[in-house]
């Protein structure tokens, strides 16, 4: 599951459909059997998540989802959500992936009251990844570095470009935690922001100003720091319970002065079940990894 959750969050259903993925397949041995070419299945999260980044208002969602994992040479649809990649160096890899958010709407009171809805979010970018040597054969090491564009839209009638971000990160994936047929994984690392981007979070245009919540003017640089972490496991075939959590830090953040700026710290959990129904018979050419 990866890159989770902005905009309530970024990427929270990506990360979820990822998550179910993950839990169906996570990372096999370098010498186990080869997992299906492709599923479909469907999940079911429940969990608590941010209006916005660094906002101190949250709200309970309740998630059914599909999910589709493809595990091709070049494209692939899986734990680390969808992408094309290539390889041209051995542990290296280039990919360009995307992910996809929930829209918020600005209530009648709170810090956004009166302001624009936050709309649907589309990330799209490369990703350059590199593979640690592995320690052993069922864990894995790597880093990413992805840069993203990011477009706004109200689903129907409006696309608007929003700016890049920058989030490098550091990972690792375990199966079979300390023995058990747990899976487990983290993610950990810093996230920068273009001006543009940050503006949709933070800015506030003067005809929005009001007692308490004064104009201001939101810039590009540091957005915060995450950890993700996630664990998964069996319970019947082809069925898998899955745990998600996201810790945000935005000590440092570039826009701490905003009147929208509400928490330096901040949360997403969910808890899921996964089922994967119809898988291909054909295995998967490529070795798993995650």
């Amino acid at each position: 599951m990866r890159r989770a959750p902005r905009g309530a969050p970024v990427v929270l259903l990506a990360a979820l459909a990822a998550a179910a993925a993950h839990a169906d397949h996570p990372a096999q041995p370098q010498d186990g059997p080869a997992p299906p070419l492709w599923e479909l299945g469907i999940a079911g999260a429940v969990g608590t998540v941010a209006d916005y980044p660094a906002s101190d208002r949250y709200r309970v969602r309740a998630l059914p989802f599909p999910y589709f994992v493809y595990r091709g040479r070049v494209f692939r649809s899986d734990e680390s959500g969808a992408r094309v990649r290539a390889s041209w160096r051995q542990n290296w890899e280039l990919e360009v992936s995307g992910s996809a958010s929930f829209a918020t709407h600005s209530s009648g009171s709170g810090p956004r009251a009166g302001m624009p809805d936050l709309d649907y979010l589309l990330e799209l970018g490369p990703k350059l990844k590199y593979r640690f040597a592995r320690p052993e054969p069922t864990a894995a090491w790597f880093l990413e570095l992805p840069l993203r564009a990011v477009i706004s839209t109200n689903g129907h009638s409006r696309l608007d470009y929003r700016g890049l971000t920058f989030s490098p990160d550091l990972g690792a994936r375990q199966r079979g935690l300390f023995g058990t047929r747990w899976n487990g994984y983290f993610d950990l690392g810093p996230e920068f922001a273009s001006g543009r981007f940050q503006d949709y979070f933070y800015q506030v245009d003067p005809i929005y100003a009001r007692p308490g919540r004064p104009a201001y003017d939101a810039h590009g640089g540091y957005f915060g720091a995450r950890l993700e972490l996630g664990v998964n496991r069996p319970i019947a075939r082809g069925v898998h319970v899955f745990f998600y959590s996201r810790l945000e830090d935005y000590h440092g953040a570039a826009n701490a002065g905003s009147p929208l700026f509400q928490t330096h710290f901040g949360y997403t959990g969910f808890v899921g079940l996964s089922w994967s129904f119809l898988r291909s018979r054909e295995a998967a050419a490529v070795p798993e990894a995650p």
